[in-house]
Formats: structure tokens, sequence, C-alpha cells
């Protein structure tokens, strides 16, 4: 199965390369493609892999900073969701939710991982990751059966 840096990693390559496309086509359907992945995301990573690095001393700033960057990302997406593909500031806001979504994944990855695997032992991201991908393919059944996914 791998860690939960192995299947967050995972994720953020597929975010980045829908993040790509959309830039590319700057269609609203590559949108919801990114809030499809992004949203399930950003909500494991708070409710599973964060609370526990929030524990360890160290690395309660960089996660306090990640929190920040997720509110930022959400912002941009509540945003364009109601906003159309022909809006005049729709391929900024694509670009800037880009460039704040790339920020993230490159600070979580070169700091926070880092930092991460010096305390939580192999036995606790492995943990983590099953946690997380059950959380996720609940959250998945349940935006496909049309129930409230809170």
């Amino acid at each position: 199965m791998g860690t939960i840096y192995d299947v967050l990693k995972e994720e953020h390559d597929q975010i980045s390369d829908l993040l790509r496309q959309a830039l590319q086509d700057g269609s609203k359907v590559s949108f919801f493609k990114i809030k499809l992945k992004a949203d399930p995301h950003m909500m494991g990573e708070e409710k599973f892999f964060y609370p526990v690095l929030e524990e360890v001393e160290e690395l309660r700033e960089l996660i306090s900073e990640a929190y920040k960057e997720h509110n930022d990302a959400k912002t941009l997406i509540f945003e364009m969701e109601g906003m159309e593909e022909r809006d005049e500031e729709w391929a900024s806001k694509l670009s800037q939710l880009k460039q704040s979504i790339d920020h993230h994944i490159e600070e979580e990855e070169s700091k926070v991982f880092e930092k991460a695997v010096n305390f939580l032992s192999q036995e606790k991201a492995e943990e983590l990751a099953k946690q997380y991908i059950e959380f996720k393919r609940s959250y998945m059944n349940r935006i496909e059966t049309g129930e409230p996914v809170v």
C-alpha cells in the first residue's frame, strides 16, 4: 500500500496534471476535475494527516501555513464555481489557483514531508494512508450517490 506520503504525492502529481490541462483548455469541465480531486484531498489531509503533525512542536508552524494555503485554494475554488469560462477573470483566477496549489505542493513535499518522516513511524505513516484512502473511498461513494459530503 505505501505510506501517507506516497498516497499524497501521487495525488499531488494528479492535481498538478489537471491544473496544467485546465490552463491549456480553460474549460470549466477541467476546473471541476480539479475540484473533484482537490476537495477530498484537502479534507483528508486536514482530518488525518495534519492533526497528527500538529502534535509535533517543530511542525506546528508549517501545518498552520498548510491550513492557510488550503483556505486560500478553497476560497479560489468557491469563487470560480460561480464564474463562467467567458468571464474576464476566469483565466487569471485559474492561473492564480495553479500558482497557489503548486506552491502548496512544493512546500508540503519539501518541508512538511521531509520533517514528518523524522517523527512518524513507518507503521503510523502506513496507518494514516489506510485511513486516508478509506475516507476518500467513502467521500467518492457519497458523491456518486448524491449524499451530502460533510
